[in-house]
């Protein structure tokens, strides 16, 4: 019977973030060429040497399973002619911080079997999901080789492969797979995967697709592929710049509008590849693509027309322009800085303008120039306020057991709705929670009942006007490990930024994904609040003294003065 990885089949890490650092080992990489399809670094594996011990072996395969090139056809050559037919390396892979430790365990003649063990850092599964690890998570177990012609083979090498983080980085790509938001003025979402760049890539970002969303995002989104599409002859071609998608029968089971679904995500999907420039998609001869009854590719998620600042300023509610703070006109008094409001968010078209008030236990609307209307009240203290792409006032009581509740910003004397929170509850007081810039996801900062805190994201589920309903299950922790959490904020599509105390009392900047590494920010003194605008650039930090902070290179420098930044949204 074979033996699998138990920990040590699956994948992931980007090129210069791994994941919230840890210390490790300074390793060489494999060697390095550079593809002349796409411009990009790719590992050049070696292959067996002749009279090679088994040790030596086992290392020259993992190093050249780094290689995607021919599905792994390098690495394949370590392998005894029956392993090399049945090893699955797309079943998973694991990245590990260093490069394993390998011991030769036992060796006769015909047999050896040689341990291996590592710290694993991150894992994707079959269809490229990423999951960050929690930090001394280890991966274990034991190889064996035979004898074949004379030279050491693995026999079971197990499923998956396993790539330090190094070359890991040289080799995984993230894809987002493009599925569409529900409720009114769809957008397309790109759900990230993560593979390894090779002329199967398009195959498998197709594939993924077709499977559907992740099952977090699953709820909130949805496909114009119907249930039992697949790929006519399993693969994607590309040529002279076309990826040519063959469906099944299955996808005539759709109507014209879901087929206008269909035909824009694969475009979005496809069209971030190196050298695509077309995509045609064709069911039984008939060529959905070039119908122009299925009408145009549906609008991704952009930047609000006036994206700057929300802060609380010297002169109360402020936009900043990144020159300087430029007054709200008509704002409320309390609303300067060092009065009575906390926490100011505006809506993405700048309708209404949100704080809370009364020592954060009221949440207030006010419309430009308008008067500053209660619109949620509470016992206890209330999660920051923000206001989605439909209107959409968010809040919740920072308590165990509290589940989010909205608003309609354009009438806050309506009475408040909670939004279902997943079957299994939300795993912890909600502390923090801010809605995406597409409205389908909300990510969630949640202190369980041994003081630990989790970091988020769930699908968000609206009714055919956009109004929330309830949320989907949760991701696994985003940030495994991260400590206390001060604060969080979204940049575009699955990247966020959290701001997380360190053991100085310092607050750290930390650049996360939903589906992807972390990678931490140098220190900010005093750091309490965080704002993320659109890319990792428009991150600006708000201390207790009040001030701001940007980023200029490797540091921070002060650029105004004010408190509780924000974006719109």
């Amino acid at each position: 019977m074979r033996r699998r990885w138990a920990a040590l089949g699956l994948v992931v890490v980007l090129a210069g973030c791994g994941g919230v650092p840890r210390s490790s080992e300074v390793v060489s990489g494999s060697r390095l060429g550079n593809d002349p399809r796409i411009g990009l670094l790719q590992v050049i594996p070696d292959g067996p040497v002749r009279g090679a011990a088994a040790v030596d072996v086992v290392r020259g395969f993992l190093l050249a399973a780094a290689s995607f090139e021919g599905d792994h056809a390098v690495a394949r050559e370590f392998l005894t002619a029956g392993a090399a037919q049945d090893w699955r390396p797309d079943v998973a892979t694991t990245i590990v911080a260093a490069t394993p430790d390998l011991a030769l365990v036992s060796q006769d003649r015909t047999e050896a079997v040689v341990a291996v063990s590592a710290t694993a850092t991150a894992t994707i599964d079959s269809s490229g999901h990423y999951v960050e690890q929690p930090a001394g998570t280890t991966a274990a177990r034991q190889v064996r080789l035979e004898r074949e012609d004379g030279q050491w083979r693995l026999a079971d090498p197990g499923d998956g492969v396993v790539l330090s983080r190094l070359d890991a980085s040289r080799t995984l790509r993230s894809f987002p797979v493009h599925f569409v938001t529900s409720g009114p003025a769809p957008q397309l979402v790109g759900d990230v995967r993560w593979f390894g760049y090779d002329r199967s890539t398009a195959t498998r970002i197709v594939r993924a697709l077709l499977e559907g969303p992740s099952p977090w995002l699953a709820p909130a989104v949805v496909s114009g592929a119907p249930a039992g599409t697949r790929l006519r002859v399993g693969t994607v071609p590309v040529a002279a710049g076309t990826a040519t998608v063959d469906l099944t029968d299955a996808a005539l089971d759709a109507d014209p509008a879901e087929r206008a679904l269909l035909v824009a995500q694969l475009r979005a999907s496809l069209g971030g590849l190196p050298g695509v420039t077309d995509v045609e998609v064709t069911v039984d001869g008939a060529d959905l693509s070039r119908d122009d009854s299925q009408g145009a590719d549906l609008p991704r998620s952009t930047r609000p027309a006036d994206a700057r600042l929300v802060v609380l300023g010297p002169q109360g509610l402020s936009r900043w322009d990144r020159s300087e703070l430029r007054p709200v006109t008509g704002t409320g008094p309390g609303l300067e800085l060092g009065g009575t409001a906390t926490h100011p968010a505006a809506a993405p078209g700048l309708t209404a303008y949100a704080v809370l008030t009364d020592g954060g236990r009221v949440a207030r609307v006010q419309a430009p120039g308008g008067a500053l209307e209660p619109a949620v009240s509470g016992r206890g203290p209330l999660v920051p306020p923000s206001i989605d792409r439909f209107g959409w006032l968010w809040t919740a009581p920072a308590a165990a057991g509290s589940a989010p509740i909205v608003v309609p910003a354009s009438a806050p004397a309506t009475p408040a709705a909670e939004v279902d929170p997943p079957a299994d509850g939300l795993g912890g007081t909600l502390l923090q929670a801010r809605v995406s810039h597409d409205g389908t996801r909300l990510l969630v900062v949640v202190r369980d009942d041994a003081g630990v805190f989790h970091v988020r994201a769930h699908g968000i589920v609206r009714d055919a006007d956009g109004r929330p309903l309830r949320l989907a299950a949760g991701t696994a922790d985003l940030v495994p490990g991260a400590g206390e959490v001060l604060d969080l904020a979204w940049l575009a599509d699955d990247r966020f930024v959290l701001l997380l105390r360190d053991a100085t009392g310092a607050g750290v900047p930390v650049l996360g994904q939903v589906a992807g590494p972390a990678t931490r920010l140098p220190a900010v003194p005093g750091a309490v609040s965080v704002a993320g605008g659109w890319t990792d650039r428009d991150v600006v930090v708000g201390t207790a003294d009040g001030r701001l902070l940007t980023r200029s290179g490797a540091d921070w420098i002060v650029v105004a003065d004010g408190r509780d930044p924000a974006y719109p949204g």
